[in-house]
Parts: structure tokens; sequence; C-alpha cells
């Protein structure tokens, strides 16, 4: 059995580094996992923003504007408010 033990050992060793390697790259893609699900957490809350926002100005298309004169036509003494 004294034969078999050194390649026992090297057998040993390699699982435990490769075990370690193993790991590690669990630790790294765990961590890119979490970056990629912050990124899609706001690229939804985005989404959800300019869906309601297309909302708004769709519900907006047929109403008139407001009839308010341009800044250069108006003076101090004239309210720029809609008439």
């Amino acid at each position: 059995m004294g034969e078999h033990e050194p390649q026992l050992e090297e057998r040993v060793e390699r699982l435990e580094h490769s075990g370690g390697f193993t790991d590690r790259t669990i630790d790294i893609l765990s961590g890119e996992v979490a970056e990629l699900n912050k990124a899609m957490m706001a690229m939804s809350r985005r989404l959800e923003r300019l869906e309601s926002r297309v909302v708004e100005i769709n519900d907006k298309v047929g109403e008139t504007p407001p009839n308010v004169p341009p800044p250069h036509s108006a003076g101090p003494d004239i309210p720029r408010e809609p008439l």
C-alpha cells in the first residue's frame, strides 16, 4: 500500500485545488448575478416610468393645447399664464 500513497496524495491535492477553484468561481459568479439583478431592477423601474409617461402623453393627444402667448410677446405686465 506504500506505493499507492503518493498517487493518493496527488489525487487529494488535485481535488482540493479543484474545490478551491470551484468555490472561487461560485463567489465570482454570485457577485455577477447580483450586479445583473440590480441592473434588471433599475431597468424595470425605468421602463415602468416610461410606460406611465407614454400613457400620460397618449391621454393628452386629443386635448386642446392651452392658449399661451409666446414669451417674447408678453410684457412684464402681461401674465404668461394660459388665456
